[in-house]
Order: C-alpha cells, then sequence, then structure tokens
C-alpha cells in the first residue's frame, strides 16, 4: 500500500510534466495570447518538477551550465520572481557543475 506522502509525490510529479507538456504544446498555437498562458504553464511545471524530482534539478542545472544564456535570463527572472520561485532557482544555480568539472580537470593526468 502507498503511503499518502509519497502518492502526494507522485501527484505532484505527473501535475508537473502536464503543466510543462501543456505549456510546449500552447506555445506555438496560433491563437490571441497563447504566449503568456504558456509561459505560465512553463514555469509552473518547471516549478513544480524541480521541488519534486532530483533528476530534473539536476539536468536544469547541467543546462545552466551549458547555456550560459539560460543561466542569466532565469538569474535575471528569479530576481524579479515571488519568493518560493526564487528558492526554485536558487537550487538549480551551476555552481554543483562547475565545481564537479574542476574535480574532474584536475583528477585528468597527463
Amino acid at each position: 500500500m502507498m503511503r499518502k506522502s509519497q502518492a502526494n509525490h507522485y501527484l505532484l510529479l505527473i501535475a508537473g510534466w502536464t503543466c510543462l507538456a501543456t505549456g510546449l504544446l500552447i506555445l506555438p498555437v496560433p491563437v490571441p495570447m497563447p504566449v503568456p498562458v504558456a509561459a505560465v504553464l512553463l514555469v509552473g511545471g518547471v516549478a513544480i518538477l524541480t521541488s519534486q524530482s532530483r533528476g530534473f534539478r539536476n539536468a536544469l542545472r547541467f543546462a545552466r551550465f551549458r547555456h550560459a544564456w539560460l543561466s542569466r535570463l532565469l538569474d535575471l527572472f528569479s530576481q524579479r520572481a515571488p519568493a518560493r520561485l526564487q528558492r526554485v532557482m536558487y537550487r538549480t544555480r551551476p555552481d554543483l557543475v562547475v565545481r564537479l568539472e574542476r574535480i574532474r580537470a584536475a583528477r585528468v593526468i597527463f
């Protein structure tokens, strides 16, 4: 039997992926004002998945490490975002990946 907290975790994961997928599907649709609705769904889905999924959080952290423009954009957004979203963006800072890359580079033996 599934515990209530475990069931809640899975429901939040499903909700997060649903918001993210729906936002991506709505984004290119040529209807009046699809971008604000899609942006809200995308941000909501990313926020839910970042708080509930370690794998998604690590993937977002790695994407921010690989693409500086994405990291700058998210940092700019997090300065004006509500406190909850600021914490979400703080958890995906690419500092950890930078540190791991430095450690890996130091291990290389010539």
